[in-house]
């Protein structure tokens, strides 16, 4: 496998981040450029799949660069203090992503690895394999949670079959989990089903690895603890395994909160708290997760948030995706989204939402 290439600027706090050890899974190949020119030159020659450019060396050289070849990813790195012009240069240079500077090499992290098309640090996929009476089924799963999981099988199957799943993470041992078909529809051909896990109770590795791929993981590092939150928050969700986790300083990562109801939010609000952490902040917050802080303070508690995802639409081909944003760059912009080139026709990708609803979460630190 070709190891990715990344042009990037002769920045002492991008390098620096670069070393860090979230990077070294990426096996990336980094080539220096000094100066506009340079990097000109470097992206003729070495044809990188990724250039990190200070705004520095050009709005233009960004331009040029994006011209060349479109299908080349491309972040500007800019200081805090942008003025209204310079951040219409960032929207007509063609870039994929700004970054205010200084930031950290998380947030680095997540914004090279999206560009990349590779997972986040904590977004690791996994296989399940299904098999019935020791025949593998053709399966492949909808949703996964603590006590079941929804499949779509091409094979037909009845309630009350007993299905064995074999779950394997990336990276790690499989482990085998034998769940009881609950009910099953047939649909456009195949089979929906829902499987309800049996004895979970007697299988804690079991147990602990859906906890961690479907509620929470925490990552221990060396001067903070990284909480990775998966899933929905809703009634049935309980923190209260996580508060002895929450020593020292924690980042929370939310991008795969996928639905908060209120109930859910009283108990997140509830856990923050009553949580004894020293400091916190949030990184790359899912957009449900974002709405609910915008209507309630409490749900970022004492921390703050550092990057996040918002809704982008093309107007000309309809195409919609969600951008990370890091929210330094908004505040440096007055709380002006920026717009993006549409990667479907090539027309303005802009903000889908209203500015002063969606960014209510930074008001305090507006002002």
């Amino acid at each position: 496998m070709a190891v990715p290439k990344v042009l990037v600027s002769n920045n002492p706090e991008l390098l620096r981040h670069f070393t860090a050890p979230p990077f070294k899974r990426l096996g990336l190949e980094l080539v220096v450029a000094r100066s506009g020119d340079d990097a000109a030159a470097m992206f003729d020659r070495e044809e990188p799949a990724l250039v990190v450019l200070d705004v520095e060396h050009g709005f233009e050289t960004a331009k040029a660069l994006k011209i060349k070849n479109p299908t080349t990813r491309l972040i500007l790195v800019a200081g805090k203090l942008l003025t209204g012009d310079e951040m219409r240069l960032v929207s007509s240079s063609g870039c994929d992503e700004l970054l205010i500077s200084p930031m950290t090499a998380d947030e680095l992290y997540d914004v090279i690895s999206i560009q990349l098309g590779e997972p986040r640090h904590g977004a690791e996929s996994f296989a399940v394999a299904v098999e019935l009476e020791g025949n593998k089924l053709d399966a492949t799963v909808s949703n996964l949670s603590v006590d079941g999981v929804r499949l779509m099988i091409t094979q037909p199957v009845t309630e009350g079959q007993v299905l064995q799943l074999t779950i394997s993470p990336e990276g790690e041992p499989a482990v085998t989990i034998k769940g009881s078909v609950v009910w099953a529809q047939p649909r456009e051909g195949k089979t929906v089903a829902g499987v309800a896990f049996d004895k979970l109770g007697d299988q804690p590795r079991a147990a602990l690895l859906l906890a961690k791929l479907t509620q929470w993981q925490v990552i221990k590092n060396s001067d903070h603890s990284r909480v990775v939150l998966r899933g929905d928050f809703t009634e049935a969700t309980r923190f209260d395994e996580l508060l002895p986790a929450m020593v020292g300083r924690v980042v929370f990562d939310t991008a795969q909160v996928t639905y908060m109801n209120s109930l859910g939010v009283r108990a997140w609000c509830e856990f923050l708290r009553q949580a004894r952490i020293q400091g916190y902040e949030f990184h790359a917050c899912s957009v449900p997760f974002i709405l609910q802080a915008s209507m309630v303070r409490d749900v970022i508690g004492r921390g703050t948030v550092t990057s996040f995802f918002a809704p982008f639409h093309c107007i000309g081909c309809d195409h919609q995706e969600e951008r990370l944003l890091q929210s330094a760059a908004i505040l440096a912009s007055n709380l002006e989204p920026p717009a993006f080139k549409c990667p479907s026709c090539g027309g303005a990708l802009e903000f889908d939402d209203l500015p002063e609803r969606y960014f209510a979460f930074l008001e305090d630190e507006a002002d």
